[in-house]
């Protein structure tokens, strides 16, 4: 997410925002490579501290300039890897299977893809954990919201707080609670998908994604025709993952 120098200068001075309308402070100041590109920013936080955030998790959404959470950026990265990497070894077994590809370089094609699948298995396991603290923090977050929501619900009805201030107050809780709650949603949905993809980790009511096929084999001229029928239909996304 590379973002020029020209299109952030136009935000200082400005709040600078998660997408979940969250204020992180207003941004004071941008330094950029030779390249033109914003590779980090500095923001001045409500306290009076300052920030300094990359600037490859920056994006601006129409008139705002938003920080993308560090999971949320790692996450799109990984997706991004393993789609390309699984289409690649679906082509590749594919092509060998009706043979297309030679062994000696479909083998040597595939170790090099294996070799990008176990990376990426490194990654998931590391996501996962990143995802796990933040979805503790985030309970946590919710937990003490409700429980400030619940106390002035019962100061209020005690008459110790006013209308006006606790109204106020309830407002910018419940703002908390949205913004809270979308975040664990989203943090939810890409756990999801990662814990799919290991097979040991069933998730109830939906179907598992393999990961250890064995390698087609090629085929011969008795069985060509018969294999090209067979790779027709779109086959179940699969993958072969060795372990380090």
């Amino acid at each position: 997410m590379i973002t020029s120098l020209e299109q952030v200068r136009r935000f200082l001075g400005k709040p600078l925002q998660d997408p979940y309308g969250r204020t992180h402070g207003k941004l004071i100041g941008i330094t950029a490579n030779l390249r033109d590109e914003a590779t980090a920013v500095g923001v001045e936080t409500a306290n009076g501290e300052f920030a300094q955030y990359p600037g490859e998790r920056l994006w601006i959404n129409g008139e705002n300039l938003t920080l993308v959470p560090a999971w949320k950026l790692e996450s799109e990265d990984f997706r991004k890897e393993f789609d390309i990497v699984t289409r690649r070894l679906k082509a590749l077994d594919e092509l060998f299977s009706v043979g297309d590809i030679q062994q000696d370089i479909y083998e040597d094609l595939r170790k090099q893809h294996e070799e990008g699948i176990n990376e990426l298995k490194e990654k998931r396991r590391t996501l996962l954990d990143t995802l796990a603290r933040r979805t503790g923090l985030l309970n946590g977050q919710l937990r003490e919201l409700q429980t400030y929501l619940a106390s002035n619900k019962m100061l209020h009805a005690s008459g110790e707080f006013d209308d006006a201030g606790y109204r106020s107050a309830s407002s910018e809780i419940d703002t908390g609670l949205v913004r809270t709650v979308a975040e664990r949603k989203d943090i939810e949905a890409i756990t999801t998908y990662l814990v799919r993809l290991d097979p040991t980790t069933p998730i109830a009511g939906s179907p598992q994604q393999e990961i250890a096929p064995q390698p087609p084999q090629p085929a011969t001229p008795s069985t060509q025709s018969s294999t090209v029928q067979a790779t027709s239909r779109e086959p179940a996304l699969v993958l072969h993952v060795k372990e380090k």
